[in-house]
């Protein structure tokens, strides 16, 4: 028994402090990280880069959204926009980072088809140098 308590208690103490190494100087060196999941119901997209893009990012966002929608960026943002064909989006930006959910649906195929089409052009924003 006390074995078995000491293995856990190394193990979730390993775990804790390798966890807490993570560094993101990674994502600063021109490594990104996206990925893009799509169901009958949901499209997401997850990304981690290089936080010197998040102004692009979040400028491209900006002009993909429409000029009537309160999205502000800049690297903190945590909200679902309505856009200007009352589609709903979430979008998490911080630093480096964005997520983007869409619920295919509550919404049209054409605002799917935008919002789909936005998250290419930022994967290939991203890929740029």
């Amino acid at each position: 028994m006390k074995t078995r308590f000491l293995f856990v208690a190394v193990a979730l103490f390993l775990g804790t402090v390798f966890s807490s190494c993570h560094d993101d100087s990674y994502y600063r060196d021109g490594n990104i990280s996206i990925s893009v999941q799509e169901d009958d119901e949901e499209y997401r997209m997850n990304a981690k880069y290089d936080e010197d893009k998040t102004m692009a990012v979040d400028n491209y966002i900006k002009s993909c959204t429409g000029s009537d929608c309160r999205y502000n960026g800049h690297g903190d943002f945590n909200a679902t926009l309505v856009l200007d064909d009352n589609s709903h989006v979430y979008i998490r930006s911080k630093e480096g980072r964005l997520k983007i959910k869409f619920n295919k649906e509550e919404n049209s195929e054409e605002a799917y088809e935008k919002i789909r089409d936005m998250c290419e052009g930022i994967k290939d924003l991203l890929a740029e140098n």
